[in-house]
């Protein structure tokens, strides 16, 4: 008799043996975050052909010689979530990888999302390694998506500088029914003043108060509101003037009328107007701010109703340097940085990576991978976008091993190895009888 079921049963012990190896290993990392699990799976190791003859209806007698590992294949399915309370415990919901330099340069991607700032205000892994993504911007101060990626970096005391008032809006009401002044009282001035304030910043960050008077004018003398006059002041300390004689309180900007139709709707000023204001005393350069009277619609918002005058709503687009208070990351990957100034700013965008054949990337230890041929190379891009999973902040993926799962094949496996190493003893115990027969 032959000895190849020796060898068929030893292939079964080695493959059954590193089958165990890789459920020992996904048991393991049962609790590493971003973890995922393989599985080994079988190949025959090849047949006896021709030498053994073919039967008479063609089919050849074949003698399988056993087993061999064929694969261990990564397993890339979805994790369960944990919820957490760091804004920088990052999950990714769908397919894709975090993207992390290495400090030689090279790139490897990762499922594990726990993340933090390092002393240089780096986010990086926990190994160091550094999170990769857009950190370019475009005109009006937003991330560009595209383009190459770059380390994100975030520095605890990271500034927003401040931004020169460009224009302001007052959604208001001036009474058409408001009282003038009476020229018979010469020495009281009757008229029902409205007056109104807004904080301009200049462009040291500063804010400053312009205060816009509303005064109710008589024209033609019969007690009767037909026009407003306005005058735009700021205080005479905060500019840079010596000129321009009047209240030492306050220097006058600019001044104007304001009517309106029989309707209550503004007819004069016809458009915006601009505010040209001289350079401040603290060293701001003069500026001009444009007193918008006039929506996007060309509609206005200052109207002459019978009314008390009032303000609705007011709004300025200028603000003072603000420090970084805190972060927060969207489902698309977006950084924005919260700044004590109440302006969110964006700062970077993650680059996520996708690939063709996930379980061609190669193992590199610490929860990261490394392309490979059979993956095919690596496509960057942001969340939610070209078949890419969300961000999800305030959480970490789990390991996507099966404990049950785990221990039921365990079971098969280690019943697999013992099946085969009852056929070595079994062929030994045949071998045996056979060398008896001659006694």
């Amino acid at each position: 008799m032959g000895y190849g079921s020796f060898y068929a049963g030893l292939t079964g012990l080695k493959a059954h043996a590193s089958a165990l190896s890789v459920i020992g290993n996904n048991l393991a990392n049962v609790n590493t975050i971003g973890y995922k699990g393989s599985r080994a799976t079988f190949a025959e190791l090849f047949s006896g052909g021709g030498g053994y003859g073919v039967a008479g209806s063609g089919e050849p007698y074949q003698i399988g010689m056993g087993t061999k590992l064929s694969t261990v294949q990564q397993l890339f399915h979805q994790g369960a979530l944990q919820p957490t309370e760091v804004t920088t415990d990052l999950a990714l919901e769908g397919n894709g990888f975090f993207v992390l330099r290495q400090p030689d340069g090279l790139n490897v991607y990762t499922r594990a999302g726990n993340f933090s700032f390092d002393d240089e205000g780096y986010l990086v892994n926990p190994t160091g390694y550094k999170v990769q993504g857009y950190t370019s911007r475009d005109d009006e101060g937003h991330i560009v998506p595209s383009g190459a990626v770059s380390d994100i970096q975030i520095p605890a005391g990271m500034t927003a500088p401040p931004q020169a008032t460009r224009y302001f809006r007052l959604d208001m009401n001036l009474n058409a029914g408001a009282r003038v002044d009476d020229p018979a009282t010469s020495s009281v001035n009757e008229a029902e003043i409205f007056t109104t304030s807004v904080s301009v910043y200049d462009a040291l960050g500063e804010a400053h108060d312009l205060t816009i008077v509303f005064t109710p004018v008589d024209n033609d003398g019969d007690g009767v509101l037909d026009q407003w006059n306005w005058e735009a002041r700021v205080p005479r300390a905060d500019v840079d003037v010596t000129t321009n004689p009047g209240d030492p309180e306050y220097y006058v900007v600019d001044s104007g009328t304001v009517t309106f139709d029989g309707n209550g709707r503004l007819t004069a000023p016809a458009d915006n107007v601009t505010l040209s204001i001289p350079a401040w005393s603290n060293g701001a350069a003069a500026q001009d701010v444009e007193w918008r009277l006039y929506d996007e619609d060309a509609a206005p918002v200052v109207s002459g109703y019978s009314a008390p005058s009032a303000i609705d709503s007011l709004y300025q687009d200028g603000f003072s340097m603000g420090r970084l208070r805190a972060i927060a990351i969207d489902e698309n990957g977006l950084i924005s940085g919260v700044f004590t100034n109440g302006r969110v700013v964006e700062l970077a965008r993650l680059a996520i990576a996708s690939f063709n054949n996930p379980g061609g990337l190669f193992k590199h230890g610490d929860n990261t991978f490394l392309a490979s041929l059979g993956s095919g190379p690596a496509a960057m891009g942001v969340a939610d976008t070209g078949g890419r999973g969300k961000v999800m902040s305030r959480a970490l993926e789990l390991s996507n091993v099966d404990i049950t799962e785990q221990f039921t094949d365990m079971i098969v496996v280690e019943r697999g190895y013992q099946s085969n190493s009852r056929v070595i003893t079994t062929t030994d115990q045949m071998v045996q009888e056979a060398l008896t027969l001659k006694r």
